[in-house]
């Protein structure tokens, strides 16, 4: 571990977390790099424009909460550099330590107690008004408030699926899975998993599941000729808006970025502490066979 990235959220104190990560690289001899024109970062640390931050670095350290490690994963992808997230916010279910857990945290890099994982993203094809995007965490189509409903069909590798009127429609990665998809009422996915969840917002009709499809098949977003304007999210970004007769490719990119953990815990372990996923009453402290745990 020679270069460390730093990724800090804006517009927010991150005194102390910024020392005690100063504190750590100079007694493990590690040159800490951040985004040129930060005035939060100590004179010490090199700069540079924020295209080329995570250039050369072993590793880049995402300081705030899911949105901060989500725009830290768009910096470092490209040059496969892989990312912590360190959560100084609330929830933060895709950073993978706490500001308590820091120092732990950086003790484990400079040992090389970690592992790297990869994560799947969703490439949006451009279309007129709208350049082509990777997301990480989801594309949304959702109606503008006080204009309508979403009309909507989705086709699958060409093929129609299904057309509804809805709030809207949400694809997500399997590491999204637990974002604004989850709220739909989509399930939970592994992170570690391929390909593309697929959840309609509020839909009018007899078809209100999530689909998931595979890492090779190819998802078609109609806004239908009847269909109020819809506007266009990725990662919770406005990125502009839809007219009907507008269709949206969307396309699964696997192996897009990579994570790094340093907890021994997997998925299931994260789900339950993070949202809170609790037994029944009945089932707390006996098993099924009526065993006590």
């Amino acid at each position: 571990m020679r270069n460390v990235g730093l990724v800090l959220r804006p517009e927010r104190d991150l005194r102390d977390a910024i020392d005690r990560i100063r504190t750590w690289a100079d007694a493990s001899g590690v040159e800490l790099v951040g985004a040129l024109g930060d005035p939060r970062l100590p004179e010490h640390v090199a700069s540079r424009p924020e295209a080329s931050l995570a250039v050369g670095c072993d590793v880049v350290l995402a300081l705030g909460g899911d949105g901060t490690l989500l725009g830290a994963m768009r910096l470092a992808a490209p040059h496969d550099v892989p990312v912590l997230g360190v959560n100084l916010g609330r929830l933060g279910y895709l950073t993978e330590v706490d500001s308590a857990h820091l120092e732990g945290a950086l003790s484990a890099l400079a040992a090389g107690r970690y592992t790297v994982e990869v994560r799947t993203a969703l490439a949006l094809e451009p279309l007129e008004g709208v350049p082509g995007q990777i997301a990480y965490n989801d594309v949304v189509l959702t109606r503008i408030p006080g204009r309508g409903q979403a009309a909507l069909a989705l086709r699958i590798d060409g093929e129609l699926l299904v057309r509804y009127a809805s709030d809207g429609v949400i694809a997500a990665t399997p590491q999204g899975s637990t974002a604004y998809a989850f709220a739909a009422g989509g399930p939970l996915v592994s992170p570690r998993a391929q390909g593309m969840i697929v959840v309609p917002d509020a839909p009018h009709g007899l078809f209100n599941r999530a689909v998931v499809l595979s890492e090779s098949e190819r998802l078609g977003i109609e806004v239908l000729p009847t269909s109020a304007p819809v506007s266009i999210e990725r990662d919770g970004q406005l990125l502009g808006h839809a007219e009907p007769g507008v269709t949206l490719e969307i396309r699964s990119h696997p192996d897009a970025a990579l994570v790094v953990r340093v907890h021994s815990g997997g998925f299931a372990e994260r789900a339950r502490r993070k949202l809170g996923i609790t037994d029944p009453a009945g089932l707390a402290d006996f098993d099924l066979a009526g065993h006590e745990r």
